[in-house]
């Protein structure tokens, strides 16, 4: 092992349902670890364009070239330069654990790593470094450029294939992306193909869950084996394989367990992993234990608090036992790191409705609508809203309501039990008028009644004065 190639964060890789994100440090020592998982379908921070533009990666022949010598120029690197990139790395990461830290928008390390080495023997490894630093910033496009510069000092360089690759998954260029991970498999990186493998079992994953095919799902579990195969310690294969054997358990609890099971096992390689703690916090939930459920995804979000799945789940679980305060302060977290996230502003709504703020639930509900107005959830919500809570004295509210049930039956990616539900408001509603009409109608017999009965008091009255000044001796 060449313990010059020195890397600041693993290669990205994106995991479904799970969540979080990892990026370590490592030591030229542990270089065959590079693997970086970011458990999150599409919540990285990228917009999905799938128009499939992103470049295609370097060509076999380009590869094959350049490869063996930029290997052999890292080899034959002076003692002095070898220190030199290795010393930087450790003071990097020392001022990482050294309070305060690094703030998050500092990128100026990336600087520190091109200048220094950006044209050297660890070229392709200073230019890898910094493209990682800049992608921590948020400044994705620099990044892309700093692993572009690392390909052109090394066009076999398995961790840039891999990051480039990732970053264009992120984006929504599958196929593309599919094709370099395919290279840093031909390309022998050998450090990276657990990583590749990995990558694009979760493509077959992805494309599993869109499209119902389950036999994509065989092929990601084949992916994950080989991958485990060639990096037994590969903590992101364990969370991949754990979601797939949880997603396609259903209620089959054997499959449960072995879900849980993986999660164990990926636990023992990495238990500072957050995404299994996430899968375990799902998997107790289909089990039906709501405590240790959320026990879980606290530990997830604890360990990672840029978690959105599990702060998605802990806020879920709060609505469901009605703690709307820990319930909003789970959504607020989430919309401080995607403020466009759909699922946290609904969510916003229905944790304000609890606390009795219905006019800001509804502020909540609307907001929501200009981010996804065909989603049916919205019209649902506002229904109950207007139905149970935002009263009139004219029932207006009601009209509302039933507009909006009417709305939410008609989608046609409606849950059912809520359409049914929807569609006993409705005639709930309708009950209600009817109701409303029959007492209208008795209170006017009734009033009717009373006039009738008040006038004939009033006649007999008159008629007992009249009796009784008849009766009386005249003087």
């Amino acid at each position: 092992m060449n313990k010059t190639l020195t890397k600041l964060a693993l290669a990205s890789l994106l995991v479904a349902a799970c969540g979080g994100e990892k990026k370590e440090t490592e030591t030229a020592a542990s270089e065959k670890k590079r693997e970086n998982a970011n458990t999150q379908r599409n919540s990285g921070g990228y917009v999905a364009n799938k128009n499939e533009n992103a470049p295609k990666p370097p060509s076999d022949d380009e590869v094959k070239a350049k490869q063996a010598a930029a290997d052999d120029k890292a080899k034959k690197a002076s003692a002095n330069e070898r220190a030199d990139f290795q010393k930087l790395v450790d003071t990097y990461e020392e001022a990482k654990k050294k309070p305060p830290g690094i703030p998050a928008d500092d990128c100026s390390w990336a600087r520190k790593f091109t200048s220094s080495f950006g044209g050297g023997a660890f070229a392709a490894q200073a230019h890898f470094n910094a493209g990682t630093i800049l992608e921590g910033c948020g400044k994705v496009k620099d990044a892309e450029g700093e692993y572009n510069e690392a390909l052109k000092a090394n066009p076999g360089y398995g961790p840039a294939l891999t990051n480039l690759g990732s970053l264009y998954l992120k984006q929504g260029n599958v196929q593309t992306a599919k094709q370099w991970f395919d290279k840093v498999i031909k390309s022998k990186a050998s450090e990276q193909t657990a990583a590749a493998y990995n990558n694009l079992a979760l493509i077959d994953y992805n494309q599993a869950r869109d499209s119902g095919d389950t036999s994509l799902y065989k092929e990601a579990v084949s992916k994950l084996r080989r991958a485990l195969a060639i990096d037994s310690s590969s903590v992101a294969a364990y969370g991949l394989l754990a979601q797939i054997y949880y997603q396609t358990a259903e209620s089959d609890r054997s499959k449960l367990d072995l879900a849980a099971l993986v999660c164990k096992q990926g636990k023992e390689t990495d238990d500072k992993y957050a995404p299994i703690y996430n899968t375990l916090g799902l998997i107790n939930l289909k089990k039906k234990n709501v405590t240790g459920a959320l026990k879980e995804f606290e530990k997830a979000v604890e360990l990672d608090p840029k978690f959105v799945e599990a702060h998605l789940n802990i806020g879920a679980i709060a609505i469901s036992s009605r703690q709307y305060d820990k319930a909003a302060k789970s959504f607020q977290a989430v919309l401080a790191l995607q403020p466009g996230n759909f699922d946290a502003t609904v969510g916003m709504g229905v944790a304000q409705r609890g606390l009795k703020q219905f006019d800001d639930a509804e502020k909540w509900y609307r907001k929501a609508t200009e981010l996804n107005s065909k989603n049916c959830t919205i019209s649902y919500n506002l229904g109950l809203l207007y139905q149970d809570y935002k009263l009139t004295e004219d029932n207006s509210n009601l009209k509302k309501a039933q507009e909006l049930f009417r709305t939410f039956s008609g989608c046609g990616t409606a849950d059912k039990k809520r359409v049914e539900d929807a569609q006993r408001r409705i005639k709930d509603i309708d009950d209600t008028f009817a109701a409303i009409e029959e007492q209208k109608k008795m209170e006017a017999e009734s009033k009717k009644m009373q006039e009738e009965s008040e006038r004939m008091q009033k006649q007999m009255e008159e008629q007992q004065k009249q009796q009784e000044q008849q009766a009386a001796p005249k003087k």
